[in-house]
């Protein structure tokens, strides 16, 4: 078989109390581990462990679900280890980028005061950061039917007294005014808002020196210098 990560599917109804349609729709259930047993109906502890596998891309219609199932061998597909690139590579606050989002500026609560679009949303609390301050940063509902469950924020806008956030993509379930929430600060992954934002360029976890492929592909002529000098002061 290889290592292709194969995909099968399965279906069902929501019959039990266990998994719900709104959990299912919220993406609780993605990547979820799944057994599958060849089992002996008359006798049920009589099992046989056939595959395992993980939830992918879930539909649904009505009563009924569908759902991805992935063979374990899809996580040979994705990137492991350091990524030699211009932007940083750490997650803002994990151990490699040391910052404490508990730190003053780093971390608010607010709420939702109106909803424009499925995207926009007008919040209160946060009228202590400048514009642009959250943009790239991650929303966490506290309550609401949505509750435990993180958006990325796209823009961060400031202005008359009012606060709007933007996110990347629609919440999986309905938000209605007067859900709280927390906000992380945003960091678009360069090393100049490393160092003018956050102070953090010692920690900084990309190759902002790196020469483009523009360099890497060029050849010796008349006109460049290559005497081993610093590509970059």
């Amino acid at each position: 078989m290889g290592l292709a990560a194969e995909a099968s599917e399965i279906a069902g109804g929501f019959s039990s109390a266990a998994i719900s349609e709104a959990e299912l729709v919220a993406g609780r259930y993605d990547g979820a581990r799944v057994e599958v047993f060849l089992v002996d109906w008359q006798a049920p502890s009589r099992r046989v462990l056939l595959r395992t596998g993980e939830i992918g891309e879930v539909t649904r219609a009505g009563a009924a679900f569908r759902a991805e199932l992935r063979r374990m061998t899809h996580a040979l597909d994705q990137v492991k280890g350091r990524i030699y690139a211009h932007r940083c590579d750490a997650v803002l606050g994990d151990a490699r980028c040391g910052l404490d989002l508990d730190a003053a500026g780093l971390k608010g609560n607010g709420a939702i005061a109106a909803i424009v679009d499925e995207r926009r949303l007008r919040v209160s609390g946060l009228g202590g950061y400048k514009t642009q301050h959250l943009r790239y940063g991650l929303l966490t509902f506290v309550d609401g039917a949505n509750a435990g469950l993180s958006a990325d924020i796209e823009d961060h806008r400031s202005g008359g007294g009012a606060v709007e956030l933007t996110l990347w993509l629609p919440t999986s379930l309905t938000l209605k005014p007067g859900d709280r929430f927390t906000v992380v600060a945003g960091c678009d992954k360069s090393f100049a808002t490393c160092r003018q934002k956050f102070a953090n360029q010692i920690n900084f976890r990309g190759f902002p020196h790196m020469p483009g492929s523009d360099f890497a592909y060029g050849y010796a002529d008349g006109d460049t210098v290559h005497d081993g000098r610093p590509l970059y002061e």
